[in-house]
């Protein structure tokens, strides 16, 4: 905020100095500045170069902006402009994540991954983790998995790569927990589609092939946080129709039954309602959670 301040206030000056007095040479630095800000910045911006457009035409020591009606009317539709602009600017990237309509006890969400889609449900289980958070040019990161022993007090901070994140979640495991550790699946999807993930300590990563589910070919690796050190994870690439992660609890929930029960996955085309599917308990049990589906491709239509 600070900075978009300064700026705008160096601009008037310059402006003025240089005794440029068409609108665009005041409106068009506090734009750029208050558009690429939150929208309440921006709108403290447009006010603020407003209260400069002003004071350059009431207080004339230096030629300033002009004061005829139509320069000071396009000067004020510019400003006005800024704070909108920001917004739905603002609209537009947090738009990607969106909830989906589920009953009260389970919250999917849905968010773009890749060229496809992909769906995360959480319903508020024991120790249940589920994270996704879209990645800079059309990718998604996903954490899904269930903490047993001491809670976590302090979440990892970010970092560039998948084995980056496996490194960073584990040394803080063994700080915070080290009676406890995290059994969790990391998936990263990129721009193009293409599925990579990590098992640490995770049976409970499947793709639909035809009409059944099928494990995915990805080596599982020791629980994060473990007695055993993880050491730096590789992330194998998981292909499928569609894929799905569940977590322990699911599997400890189903027993033998899990990967019959994850049939289900290669069903329907909407990723939401069967993220939803995959947290109802066995027999009409408690749900258990969470659960990702991913279509890596775009649904065909027709």
């Amino acid at each position: 905020m600070r900075a978009a301040l300064a700026g705008t206030t160096g601009n008037a000056m310059l402006m003025g100095l240089a005794e440029v007095s068409t609108p665009v040479g005041w409106v068009l630095l506090p734009g750029l500045l208050g558009v690429s800000a939150r929208p309440r910045v921006a709108a403290l911006v447009s006010a603020w170069a407003g209260v400069l457009v002003a004071l350059s035409v009431v207080v004339p020591v230096i030629p300033g902006h002009r004061s005829d009606p139509q320069a000071l009317l396009a000067s004020a539709a510019g400003l006005a402009a800024v704070p909108v602009l920001a917004w739905a600017r603002r609209r537009t990237r947090t738009a990607t994540v969106a909830r989906a309509a589920a009953p009260p006890d389970v919250a999917v969400f849905t968010v773009p991954a890749g060229a496809g889609s992909a769906a995360l449900a959480i319903c508020g289980t024991a120790g249940e983790i589920g994270a996704a958070v879209p990645v800079r040019g059309g990718g998604l990161r996903v954490l899904l998995g269930t903490v047993s022993g001491a809670a976590l007090d302090t979440p990892a901070g970010p970092r560039r790569t998948v084995p980056h994140l496996v490194d960073a979640l584990d040394r803080v495991v063994r700080d915070l927990a080290p009676a406890g550790h995290l059994r969790a699946t990391i998936v990263d999807v990129d721009r193009a589609g293409a599925v990579r993930a990590v098992r640490c300590g995770s049976p409970d990563l499947v793709v639909a092939a035809g009409n059944r589910a099928e494990p995915a070919r990805v080596p599982d690796g020791p629980a994060i946080g473990s007695t055993e050190p993880a050491g730096r994870a590789t992330p194998g690439p998981v292909t499928g129709r569609r894929i799905a992660v569940v977590g322990t609890g699911f599997t400890d929930a189903h027993g033998e039954r899990w990967l019959r029960v994850l049939d289900q996955v290669a069903a329907g085309d909407d990723p939401a309602r069967t993220a939803q599917l995959l947290t109802r308990g066995p027999r009409g049990g408690r749900r258990t959670g969470p659960a990702l589906v991913i279509d890596p491709e775009p649904q065909s239509r027709g």
